[in-house]
């Protein structure tokens, strides 16, 4: 694949050194050996994906160490090479760049997204900008889950870093994967994805993924149902845990809960979007929501109350 680094080092603005461009050129092809053999869920050479996040930063007018640092974003994680090994060839910047980026993939969580500097948070954004592009390769569940992930996470960030362009990229490819999937399992994912909406953001994507992988063995349609039920029941509590809320969210979630008419209003708003929504692709889907969901809904409300000491809600006054 060398004729994939000549319009990469052509796309490169003319202040770059040449020693800018030789560093760039050789982790090019220190990506492209440690990938060697490796191909992408499209059937593409694995190196292909680098080289696409490598061009996305050079387009965004970033410095020559995050474009060396997509260009070898994935060889810690995806073919062992030990990161020791890359300080050496590379210096501590890139490696640095590297390794923070292989930890921020692993943790999924929002102590992660904090400790992160800019550069990192940044090869993120564009490593998921390429992945949305060729997002069609997926599975329908993942390409929900990602395309949510996107628009409640990465397409956020990408804008908090001035990245407005790609934020914008971002949003509008999720948004059509979410409003143009079709499919026989969205009633499970949207039952899934509105309990988990009660979940920390940052880890809700993990939580789902985790769920979808174990949904994925499940053939049956009743199975699959009264397994995201199953799972919808248990979130409220498992927010809680997660969540750690402080005294003043715990006094506004009570506020909140203590009447029907607070509790409701949102959840039946909520509930009739979700209908509409599912309805566009499968009048099935829809009717399963509208029979299933509303229980959760209940048991999740009625949980919650009895955690905070609200098992009777007051009358509205």
């Amino acid at each position: 694949m060398t004729g994939l680094v000549e319009p990469l080092l052509a796309r490169l603005p003319a202040e770059f050194t040449a020693a800018e461009r030789d560093r760039i050129q050789r982790a090019y092809e220190f990506a492209a050996r440690r990938h060697a053999g490796q191909v992408r869920k499209s059937g593409d050479p694995y190196i292909t994906h680098p080289v696409a996040v490598a061009e996305i930063a050079i387009d965004a007018g970033l410095d020559c160490a995050t474009v060396c640092a997509a260009l070898l974003h994935d060889v810690i994680e995806d073919t062992g090479c030990d990161a020791a090994q890359l300080r050496a060839e590379f210096g501590d910047e890139i490696a640095t760049l590297v390794q923070s980026m292989t930890e921020l993939d692993q943790r999924h969580d929002q102590a992660a997204i904090d400790a992160a500097d800019d550069r990192t948070l940044a090869l993120k954004v564009l490593d998921r900008l390429h992945n949305m592009r060729t997002i069609q390769h997926l599975d329908q569940e993942k390409q929900r889950l990602k395309s949510r992930q996107t628009l409640d996470i990465v397409a956020p960030l990408a804008g908090r870093l001035g990245l407005r362009a790609i934020a914008d990229e971002l949003e509008s490819i999720a948004r059509d994967r979410l409003t143009h999937l079709p499919g026989d399992t969205g009633a499970t994912y949207q039952m899934l994805a509105l309990g988990a909406l009660l979940l920390p953001a940052a880890v809700r994507a993990s939580y789902l993924d985790e769920w979808l992988g174990e949904l994925d063995v499940l053939r049956d349609r009743r199975t699959r149902t009264r397994f995201a039920l199953r799972l919808a029941l248990s979130m409220p509590a498992l927010a809680l845990t997660l969540r750690r809320p402080t005294r003043h969210t715990l006094t506004v979630l009570r506020w909140i809960l203590r009447t029907d008419l607070r509790t409701w209003t949102p959840l039946t708003v909520l509930l009739g979007w979700m209908i509409v929504e599912t309805a566009r692709n499968s009048l099935g889907d829809a009717a399963v929501i509208l029979i299933t969901v509303p229980p959760v809904l209940h048991a999740g409300v009625t949980c919650l109350r009895k955690k905070l000491g609200l098992d009777q809600p007051d009358e509205p006054i």
